[in-house]
């Protein structure tokens, strides 16, 4: 593997290190680098919009899904297995995000 996506993974790691010591924020900066890189792994953009749906930061738990669906999509061609789960994954909780902002 490359070295940014080693960095990535390291991100990753320190972000779930982050969380559970409860600097939540500092791990959100973390993951948001990885999806600005188009990070290739679900982790990111899964936590990312976890937290902000927690925080009611619908616009934001969008905007992560979104860009999970555009990466995901991108991958579609390519001859990893997990890609179509994952993006059927990201595609439903988009859905159901942009349910809730026109409620």
């Amino acid at each position: 593997m490359d070295k940014n996506f080693d960095n990535q993974v390291q991100r990753n790691l320190m972000g779930k290190r982050l969380e559970r010591e409860g600097n939540v924020l500092e791990a959100m900066s973390l993951y948001e680098a990885n999806i600005a890189e188009n990070f290739v792994g679900s982790f990111p953009y899964r936590r990312l919009a976890i937290l902000y749906s927690k925080r009611k930061l619908i616009s934001e738990e969008v905007r992560v899904l979104e860009k999970a669906v555009l990466v995901f999509k991108t991958l579609a061609s390519s001859n990893r297995t997990d890609i179509n789960p994952k993006l059927n994954e990201f595609q439903e909780r988009l859905d159901k995000a942009m349910n809730k902002i026109s409620e």
